[in-house]
């Protein structure tokens, strides 16, 4: 409860007590430990936008969650604004937003270049930038998300795991945007990890746009073309699930393993899991974002360093999920994170 509404309750309760000819206990001044009445002061009020890609998916949704869940406890103002993956329309969303002056603006950034002036000018008008999960080559005050590249080298190494020697050693890598950040450095992890075992060959590396009907049509092509394929790499699970449908449709479930990456969704990630459709899954904590993101909201409102001066980064720990170390607690679901579990 903000101290407002308390001051608020309290006032309400004594007139009435003074009505009924009710003594009312005196309440104790709560003490100041040096950061209490700094840190409500410094959060109320403040105002927080975000710009996605989309709010239609599950990672936009568990970070806003954790988001929401801060903002109504703490007493700040959060404005969405969603482009439902226009570029153009996020980057007006984002121009209209620089006019309005939030104390901090979050962008989630499907393309490594084009919303990077924006980000400069947003901060040269004195607005903190937070880059959520999809970084641009330039430094804002904070980047909260993953380590694609290490995702990309993670799923190289579960591929070359599972197509060592008695398989054909071919592996096929359908993509997202070829611009996304995820899909330019996780693409370059794969390819650098796998450089190291020279009997695992890539047969093809096709975009598939973050689509799943289109990755299930190009994964059903590869499957024609390659009858020995051992192994699919996909870089998004939303995504991958159309693979694991053009496999299960080419009756070659047993023979052709998935590997997967996402953010931990139950339903994309562990029960792909544990229905087999993914042989391996690299992880990228949603849940652990939404958390970092709904702090980092917080440390630049109590700090407020000057736009760009003093940026740093939360990389995710990214894990392995194989259908023998899926657990009840491996995936989150978004009312969980609404009740912060």
């Amino acid at each position: 409860m903000k101290l407002s509404r308390l001051t608020k309750a309290l006032g309400v309760t004594a007139v009435l007590c003074a009505t009924l000819g009710v003594s009312m206990p005196a309440m104790a001044e709560r003490p100041n430990d040096g950061l209490i009445f700094d840190y409500h002061k410094a959060l109320e009020g403040k105002k927080v936008a975000f710009v996605p890609i989309t709010m239609g998916f599950d990672l936009t949704q568990g970070w806003m969650a954790a988001v929401e869940r801060d903002a109504e406890r703490l007493g700040y103002e959060l404005t969405i604004r969603d482009p439902n993956w226009n570029v153009d329309a996020g980057a007006q969303a984002i121009e209209q937003l620089i006019n309005e002056k939030p104390d901090v603006l979050i962008v989630h950034n499907n393309d490594m270049q084009a919303y990077a002036k924006l980000i400069r000018r947003a901060m040269d008008a004195g607005i903190n930038v937070i880059q959520m999960n999809l970084k641009t080559p330039v430094n804002s005050d904070a980047f909260v998300g993953g380590d694609w590249y290490d995702v990309g080298v993670k799923t190289a190494q579960e591929a070359a795991r599972m197509c060592g020697k008695g398989t054909s050693g071919k592996v096929a890598v359908v993509q997202g945007p070829v611009t996304a950040p995820p899909n330019q450095l996780g693409v370059a992890g794969v390819e650098d990890a796998l450089s190291e075992y020279p009997d695992i060959e890539i047969v093809s590396n096709q975009a598939a746009d973050w689509d799943a009907s289109k990755a299930r049509s190009i994964a059903s092509t590869i499957l024609k073309q390659h009858g020995d394929l051992c192994a699919f790499i996909g870089l998004w699970d939303n995504m991958d699930v159309g693979i694991a449908a053009a496999i299960r449709e080419a009756g070659l479930t047993e023979q052709v393993k998935l590997i997967s990456t996402g953010g931990g969704n139950q339903q994309f990630g562990c029960t792909n899991l544990e229905s087999g459709a993914f042989a391996s899954y690299v992880k990228v904590d949603t849940r652990d974002q939404a958390n970092q993101l709904a702090e980092t909201i917080q440390i630049l409102l109590q700090t407020r360093p000057e736009p760009g001066s003093q940026p740093f980064g939360l990389y995710t720990e990214n894990k392995i999920l194989t259908p023998d170390t899926v657990g009840p607690a491996s995936c989150w679901t978004l009312d969980g994170i609404k009740a912060g579990d």
